[in-house]
């Protein structure tokens, strides 16, 4: 097995069609059909079944393709570890991310990690949900940066911060003046048995807020009156916010968004509902000294902002 060998072949896995792969790999498709009948004759077998234009993994391709995996990463990790014992500051960093945890995070850090690193080249995956099964199926993927609720034993993560999820409304509904202050919380505390026969705005259950949401409705015995399911924390919390119905997000999510007229946030809980960002990524992968800045940079950003008087956020309830 050669490096350009075992590129060709992941190509092919990947797209799932000799066409594309060639486009991907600037080849004819010719040229890589050529290049595959001979790769399967050295090996004695079909390394694909062909399907229509489609091309799966037979059992030994899922083979051949697991060492090819493992001996592509194991160059990169050596290059970018050579690299930092020569004190080379250039690489490539792929990270994958929610599009709205992306938007809250990488336009505060991208300035200070391109001071540092301006010869490493970021390569950004944004995606809505479920982002870290890239790490299983590609290790072209460096790192995910997820609110994992779930941690697999097979991939390591590491814990960038805590952060709060709050109940959001708009500032002149019935509950926003029903908050009060308890111990160990940053926003007034809403009980929410008080929002029974509420509308609400949900995330699907495959996300994180979503599940926590949830699982704080069941615990009030509530069963929601669902105005709607969205992925778009955006569209939640806006919609929150001009009162067609109340919402759950993440504190950081809420700051990161510009209102005309700012909704209100109350802890809930017990006392509130906090979750964590992970970075996750491979066992045995090389972490480099960029990567190491960068996940600095995301735990710095996800410090949570000190409370203050007359924040846009904090409903104005009696102690």
């Amino acid at each position: 097995m050669d490096l350009k060998e075992l590129h060709y072949i992941l190509h092919i896995a990947r797209c799932g069609n000799l066409t594309r792969a060639a486009n991907a790999l600037y080849l004819t498709q010719p040229a890589l059909s050529k290049f595959l009948k001979n790769l399967e004759r050295q090996v004695g077998s079909p390394l694909f079944s062909r399907i229509g234009s489609q091309l799966v993994p037979t059992y030994i391709g899922k083979r051949y393709l697991d060492y090819a995996e493992r001996m592509v990463a194991m160059q990169g990790d050596w290059r970018a570890e050579c690299a930092d014992l020569l004190g080379e500051e250039k690489g490539r960093l792929s990270v994958a991310i929610p599009l709205m945890r992306g938007s809250c995070i990488i336009p505060d850090i991208l300035p200070r990690f391109y001071q540092k690193y301006p010869q490493v080249e970021v390569a950004l995956l944004e995606e809505a949900h479920s982002i870290e099964q890239h790490l299983f199926s590609s290790r072209d993927i460096d790192l995910v940066i997820y609110n994992d609720t779930s941690p697999s034993k097979n991939l390591i993560h590491e814990e960038l911060g805590r952060e709060e999820i709050v109940l959001v409304m708009a500032k002149n509904h019935a509950l926003a003046r029903r908050g009060v202050w308890r111990d160990g919380c940053r926003f007034p505390w809403m009980d929410l048995s008080l929002a029974a026969g509420e509308r609400f705005i949900m995330h699907p259950l495959e996300q994180t807020t979503g599940k926590l949401s949830a699982q704080l409705l069941g615990l009030a015995g509530i069963a929601p009156n669902l105005l709607l399911r969205t992925r778009n924390s955006d569209v939640a919390i806006r919609l929150a916010a001009n009162g067609v119905a109340l919402a759950f997000a993440p504190e950081s999510y809420i700051r990161k968004i510009h209102f005309e007229e700012p909704p209100v946030c109350f802890s809930v809980g017990a006392p509130k509902t906090e979750t964590t960002l992970f970075a996750i990524y491979q066992k045995g992968r090389y972490i480099p000294s960029y990567t190491r800045y960068f996940l600095q940079l995301v735990r710095d950003a996800m410090q949570p902002a000190s409370q203050m008087d007359g924040s846009p956020f904090i409903p104005d309830v009696k102690a």
